[in-house]
């Protein structure tokens, strides 16, 4: 607990080993996929090239980044500095190579409950059009078989949330029915981003949302810079402050855009969806923005909407916020703080960690402050028992 209020980290990440693939994947697979080596011989952290191809275009890009000159004064930011490694906040977990005694290390300083996992690496594993769809539900299947196991060292307070294959629904479903019923997943996630020009609001996901409405389960929009297919390539190239800033953002409205007007809720009214590590004060706009043109487009192109869009987003959605944002206390007023929840973003270099919660308690009022914190339980659908089990073995 934090402060005496319930915690549940909606989006806390994991730091996949360095030889996760070399371990899990299907034999049959791991020809195709080439890991980076150390001069000992075994793999070390770095770009892993699938089919020819690297998971992240950063490697490429950055190689073109101008030089800093002089170094950027930061006195006057409005937020927090961030950059964990850079200040040595992370050097317990460097130590134990992030497994997973570190991660419930990470929760205490935050003052966590519980914790919903997602991945490192594997946010850009499978960001590409025209992946062999096999090869995709092997990566997948190799990733969350690991996380699994990793989350067996404390199950009631280190949750995952499955990686699916985006380049084949039915695997995807298939996928899904197995992490869930199997191995305990709590949900699944997928970038905003779209892959073989398969849009959010498109019938082809039909079967994935009735699914995750029937195991009564969460879907989790992440998104992550330097994917091959993101069109902030296009449009910003090299410079990952352009990209950063935009992705992040931008595909998220964008999904949610579609999700609300395409009549995703609409249809699967039991569908809980998060948007995270996107802060959210760009929400009650969009939302605004889509009740702006109602009158001029519902009766004509969306005759099956039935609520208005932030009913819609009540009923159906979370967005987290990191703690520090100055718009936290603004965005629940227009949407409400039990539809937010909070993301440590542990142990990425711009996460606030382990001062999260704590900005948070210093940003908004107390009794604002709670909803958020446990809003993470309502998206992923934990209840008292959860929190039971999760206080026993803390």
């Amino acid at each position: 607990m934090k402060d005496g209020l319930r915690f549940v980290d909606c989006d806390m990440h994991i730091m996949e080993p360095p030889d996760l693939f070399e371990r899990y994947l299907d034999p049959a697979f791991k020809h195709r996929v080439i890991l980076p080596i150390g001069a000992d011989g075994r793999p070390v952290r770095g770009t892993i090239v699938v089919d020819g191809l690297p998971t992240t275009m950063d490697a490429e890009l950055q190689q073109y980044r101008k030089k800093s000159k002089a170094a950027v004064d930061t006195s006057q930011s409005t937020q927090p500095l961030s950059g964990s490694r850079i200040t040595g906040r992370l050097d317990f977990a460097i130590q134990r190579k992030y497994d997973p005694e570190a991660q419930l290390m990470g929760m205490e300083m935050e003052g966590v409950d519980i914790a919903v996992l997602y991945p490192t690496t594997g946010l850009s594993l499978l960001a590409r059009d025209n992946m062999d769809p096999r090869l995709s539900l092997a990566l997948c299947q190799a990733y969350n078989n690991w996380i699994h196991e990793f989350c067996r060292h404390r199950p009631e307070r280190l949750k995952f949330v499955a990686m699916l294959p985006p380049h084949d629904v039915n695997l995807a479903c298939r996928e899904l029915l197995r992490c869930v019923r199997e191995l305990g997943a709590v949900g699944s996630f997928m970038r905003p981003n779209l892959v073989n020009g398969h849009y959010w609001h498109s019938n082809y996901w039909t079967p994935l949302y009735a699914l995750h409405e029937e195991l009564n389960v969460t879907w989790g929009f992440h998104e992550g810079t330097g994917a091959w297919y993101s069109h902030m390539n296009v449009l910003y190239g090299e410079n990952r402050f352009f990209r950063h800033v935009a992705s992040h953002w931008i595909e998220m409205q964008q999904a949610l855009i579609a999700m609300v007007i395409g009549g995703v809720f609409e249809f699967h009214p039991r569908l809980r969806v998060g948007f995270l590590e996107a802060q959210n004060s760009w929400v009650p706009g969009v939302l605004s923005r889509i009740e702006w043109d109602y009158p001029q487009y519902r009766d004509s192109h969306a005759p099956y909407l039935a609520l208005t869009p932030k009913e819609y987003f009540r009923r159906n959605c979370w967005a987290a916020v990191e703690g520090s944002e100055p718009e936290i206390e603004a965005t629940a007023g227009l949407i409400g703080a039990d539809r937010m929840c909070i993301s440590t973003d542990y142990p990425h270099f711009d996460s606030n960690f382990p001062y999260v919660s704590t900005n948070l308690l210093k940003n908004v009022p107390k009794e604002m402050a709670g909803p958020i914190l446990e809003g993470g339980a309502h998206l992923y659908g934990f209840t008292e028992d959860h929190f039971k089990k999760a206080a026993a073995v803390a």
